[in-house]
């Protein structure tokens, strides 16, 4: 075969041409695959948060409690808190702090019983590495106010809050862009 000096080197370029091609189509492969890793690790995430939260809301039914008397443990756990690592602190000491002594001669006070359920939520919560909070629902009031149960993750703090970017939702209950929580009403 004799191949004249303008069709040298032709093959070599379209090998390198198809090799170029594969390469961006592994590559953009290799993207979707990560994608889908992410939405994979935010849905088991949710799914844990979501676990938590009808946790809590299940013991206050459960108990018959004040939603009051959870709301107060949470908010002391979470005052001046700024990621998970705080958070977690703050709740290892007051586990360790918590006595139920006085409940074993006489029964517990709703308060007590309020305080250990509210501990043992954020225990698990930091377990599994998500902050836990509760707070009046915005825009409900009087005597049957729901409570809104939150729960954030990676870096998204467990407030409703529009002048805080890292808070989970604006004061008007909305979530914000690019947080990473979760809210269930409860009542």
């Amino acid at each position: 075969m004799n191949l004249s000096n303008n069709q040298r080197g032709v093959g070599l370029i379209e090998v390198m041409v198809a090799l170029l091609l594969l390469a961006i189509a592994v590559l953009g492969f290799s993207a979707l695959q990560m994608n889908a890793l992410n939405a994979t690790d935010e849905s088991l995430i949710r799914s844990r948060a979501m676990s938590i939260s009808k946790k809590l809301s299940e013991n206050m039914r459960v108990n018959n409690l004040p939603t009051n008397d959870f709301t107060v443990e949470l908010k002391k756990l979470n005052q001046g808190v700024n990621n998970i690592t705080e958070y977690c602190n703050k709740v290892t000491q007051a586990n360790s702090d918590f006595s139920q002594d006085s409940c074993k001669s006489a029964a517990c006070t709703t308060k007590q019983i309020a305080a250990l359920n509210t501990l043992q939520a954020a225990k698990l919560s930091c377990e599994q590495d998500i902050m836990l909070n509760m707070t009046a629902c915005p825009e409900m009031s009087g005597i049957n106010a729901r409570q809104c149960i939150i729960t954030s993750w990676n870096n998204t703090l467990p407030v409703l809050d529009s002048d805080n970017k890292e808070a989970c939702g604006n004061s008007d209950g909305s979530y914000q862009i690019g947080s990473h929580c979760l809210v269930m009403e409860t009542y």
